[in-house]
């Protein structure tokens, strides 16, 4: 059985072809934290908005001692699951009348179907997590090379949204297709995961999925169908950000810093030359 998604040995779970990071609405912010489980995603949404994850056992059997974990949180809100055999049993409810049994499918994963409110969403924010995206920030200078321009996909958020890149001309003259560094995307996403956190109508969420930058797209991971963009990298293991899903535009915000080198901020941390 893989470890809880609550401690950060959560890493041990991770994405295999054709899943996702799915994560249920909390009924609480506080500790035990949020956990997110990899999925394959159905085409239908339910009630319009949140996702119908399909499990491996094993990921499906973290989820039953994480939501065991969190139950007593708010036991209003949080089902209790268990494995019973090969049966996934959830109760949610008063659990005397609200058994649901779920078995494996032909490809042995469970469907989750209308159960809980799942949304698509990014790795388990465990404090290792959050350190290693903070130290993607602190612990690198991104300078421009000669050939490359500061882009940003946060225009409001300058200069800590700026980011060097090669920019290739697109027909929309206001924007730019940026092809990133792999260094660089990978400050990219870490700075998009974070803001993404405080204002997730401003910010697109991103991370990596090995070595394949994963984008998800506020409004459109609710839409039937909808599966996030995955960007490969190309040849040079640079990363060439073209679609209108995800719009960077040169980053013309005034920071003497800008220039030659720039540090994205962080809570505690200001830009620096």
């Amino acid at each position: 059985m893989i470890t809880p998604a609550t401690s950060d040995s959560s890493a041990a779970i991770t994405l295999t072809a054709g899943e996702y990071w799915i994560e249920l609405v909390p009924a609480a912010h506080a500790e035990p934290r949020q956990a997110s489980f990899p999925a394959v995603i159905e085409p239908r949404r339910h009630h319009g908005l949140w996702v119908r994850p399909r499990l491996r056992r094993e990921v499906a059997e973290a989820m039953c001692a994480w939501l065991n974990l969190v139950y007593p949180v708010d036991p209003d809100w949080y089902p209790l699951a268990r494995f019973e055999g090969d049966l996934l049993v959830v109760l949610t409810g008063n659990a005397a009348r609200h058994r649901h049994e779920i078995g494996p499918d032909v490809d042995g994963r469970y469907p989750l179907g209308e159960l809980g409110r799942w949304f698509l969403s990014g790795p388990t924010r465990t404090p290792a997590h959050l350190s290693r995206q903070r130290a993607v920030l602190l612990e690198r200078r991104y300078h421009r090379r000669v050939n490359e321009t500061l882009v940003t996909c946060a225009p409001s958020a300058l200069p800590s949204s700026a980011f060097p890149a090669r920019i290739e001309p697109h027909q929309d003259g206001d924007r730019c297709i940026p092809v990133f560094r792999p260094e660089v995307a990978e400050a990219v996403a870490a700075f998009c995961a974070h803001a993404h956190e405080g204002a997730p109508d401003e910010h697109p969420l991103a991370y990596f999925d090995r070595d394949t930058l994963v984008h998800v797209h506020q409004h459109r991971r609710a839409c039937d169908g909808y599966l996030p963009w995955r960007i490969e990298p190309g040849s040079d293991g640079a990363y060439r950000v073209d679609g209108d899903e995800w719009i960077f535009r040169p980053a013309l915000g005034k920071s003497e810093g800008m220039v030659h080198g720039f540090r994205p901020t962080w809570p505690g941390v200001g830009t620096q030359a």
